[in-house]
């Protein structure tokens, strides 16, 4: 007689509940299917989680990344393949990210395998893997569970590359599956084992630290792969010992403390805080800790960052200017071993101290001129503090955002890599709940485009149903701004909305939402100051003149734009 492992009561659908609760998910945001409710029937049976149900599958993904940068890791439900495959825009742009987003998506009756039936939600032919295929290209695991005594396995699985390999993960569950009998979970626990080879990391720290203190004048720059190596912590460490000048990228703004005394500002070439460009540029020896060089964190490829002046350290490497490199050497164990080396070398602080930096631009001295984005930018300025957090869409957001002077504890978040505008409504979302279950609940403050937000707009009503309270600034100059400065054309003209009225239609009278709209200085101020007092979702609609943009805009579309347009070389015309 065979005997079954499973414990009366445990399930598939709450095997994978109670491995969600584990890591740190509490939260996950779902859009329900005939192929998931089932599934979501089982996830909702653990009172430790909650359920975020959004307007579409592209939001919850969106959501589920915005979740993931505040908590570490998120998740996102949806049903097959009319659902999968549209969230999966949202995970290519956390790919991109680093962000461990578990997907779960409901899938056909296990029966169906066997078959060459045609089901719905599909492109009408008898093939089950299409969605599979779609996510294998945009994760690190995918798996596909249609036999029960395969899901403990396949869900540990994936759960487990995206923690280690700080990715997304993609899981299909056949819908007949969810209640069927399952082994309680045994204790789960990552620990990712990466020893630097001790050697190599011995000359990996010795000639570092030889070419700073022969340098006349070195720096560090910080990119955005400090992040996801763990590494933010050693970095501080060694900007303490090391007494040069220290830069972030673009994308990696918000991962170092900038009230450090050694924070000069963001290196973005042509575009950088004032004086930095010249500072990092100017120096013997850079260290890059981190770096994504693209065209757009490279200003179309314009800087002039040499190799045989860089110090590149990625995630499992070092690479000096000699073009000597230096395996198997963890990024965070050797920043903490090079600060204990490292002698203090000041002189890229000397130069970026002569520069007379430019903390503010000059306003318009009329309050009720037409409100101005650096009117704008100084009074959100003037609001932040350790308690909030900051997301800014792409577009002139992006550059608006690289100039607030960030107090200690405020989290900064954009997606620059991928870059998909609409992202941000969602990753409010996402952040917003997840910050409420944080000690310290930081107020999420937003940065949103026009243009942006009509693609996202709905989720706000998902904020409201939920009782999330962020600050949302709407920036209206009826268009898509970023597009006009790379390349302008009638394609980048919108019809302009009443925002504050859609809104409000979200809200339908609820008296926790409060929403403006606002033409100028005077109004702005009386705009934050009530909602800074107000405790609901705050919505405030900036009118700004249609060629209202940051000059660093102007330039760095420019660059973009001509990189974009180089000529095609001889041999690749035909």
């Amino acid at each position: 007689m065979a005997h079954s492992h499973a414990s009366k009561g445990c399930n598939v659908g709450i095997y994978l509940g109670k491995r969600l609760e584990e890591i740190g998910c509490k939260d996950y945001f779902a859009v329900p299917g005939d192929y998931n409710l089932v599934l979501l029937d089982m996830l909702l049976l653990n009172k430790n989680l909650k359920m975020i149900g959004c307007c579409n599958e592209l939001n919850a993904g969106y959501a589920a990344d915005g979740y993931a940068r505040a908590v570490g890791v998120g998740c996102v439900v949806v049903t097959f393949t009319v659902g999968g495959l549209s969230v999966i825009n949202a995970i290519a742009g956390a790919y991109s990210a680093d962000l461990p987003i578990i997907v779960i998506s409901g899938g056909p009756n296990s029966n169906d395998y066997a078959t060459n039936r045609v089901l719905h939600h599909t492109i009408g032919l008898a093939d089950r893997d299409q969605q599979f295929r779609v996510f294998r290209e945009v994760t690190v695991e995918a798996v596909v569970i249609n036999h029960a005594v395969d899901a403990p396995r396949l869900i540990d699985k994936a759960i487990s590359a995206a923690l280690l390999r700080k990715k997304p993960v993609y899981i299909e569950i056949s819908c007949n599956l969810s209640t069927a009998a399952s082994p309680d979970p045994v204790p789960f626990h990552i620990r990712p084992i990466q020893s630097s080879n001790p050697s190599g990391l011995t000359e990996a720290v010795n000639a570092v630290a030889s070419l700073w203190s022969a340098a006349a004048k070195a720096t560090i720059v910080v990119g955005y792969k400090v992040r996801v190596s763990a590494a933010c912590d050693a970095l501080v460490k060694l900007a303490d010992a090391a007494g040069g000048g220290v830069a972030v990228m673009p994308d990696a703004k918000g991962m170092f403390p900038e009230m450090h005394p050694m924070f000069m500002g963001t290196y973005w070439g042509n575009v950088s805080s004032y004086g930095v460009c010249e500072t990092v540029e100017a120096c013997d020896t850079y260290i890059f800790v981190g770096p994504v060089f693209n065209d757009y964190t490279t200003v179309g490829y314009s800087t002039l960052i040499k190799k045989e002046k860089m110090v590149e350290v990625q995630a499992d490497r070092v690479k000096l200017p000699n073009g000597q490199e230096f395996g198997c050497v963890y990024m965070a164990e050797f920043l903490e071993k090079l600060a204990e080396t490292i002698t203090p070398n000041p002189g890229s602080m000397k130069t970026f101290k002569r520069y007379n930096r430019l903390l503010t631009d000059a306003l318009s001295d009329a309050p009720d001129s037409p409100l101005q984005t650096k009117q704008l930018r100084h009074a959100i300025q003037q609001m932040l503090t350790s308690s909030f957090a900051v997301i800014a869409e792409t577009g002139d957001s992006w550059f608006q955002g690289q100039k607030f002077n960030l107090p200690d504890g405020c989290k900064y978040e954009f997606q620059m890599q991928y870059g998909s505008i609409g992202w941000a409504v969602g990753a409010v979302l996402g952040q917003a709940v997840a910050y409420s279950r944080t000690a310290d609940k930081k107020r999420v403050v937003a940065l949103i485009g026009d243009g942006s937000f009509q693609m996202t707009a709905q989720e706000v009503s998902t904020m409201i149903r939920y009782r999330q309270d962020p600050i949302i600034f709407l920036l209206n100059n009826r268009g898509y701004t970023i597009e006009v400065e790379i390349h302008d054309g009638p394609y980048n003209n919108i019809q302009d909305w009443d925002y504050k009225a859609l809104i409000d239609a979200f809200a339908h009278g609820d008296p926790n939402t409060f929403t403006v709209r606002i033409h100028n200085k005077l109004e702005l101020d009386a705009a934050i100051e009530k909602a800074q007092a107000h405790k609901g979702l705050v919505f405030i609609e900036c009118i700004l003149d249609r060629d209202d943009c940051s000059k660093e805009l102007l330039e760095w579309g420019s660059r973009v734009a001509s990189a974009n347009g180089r000529p095609v070389r001889a041999h690749e015309d035909f």
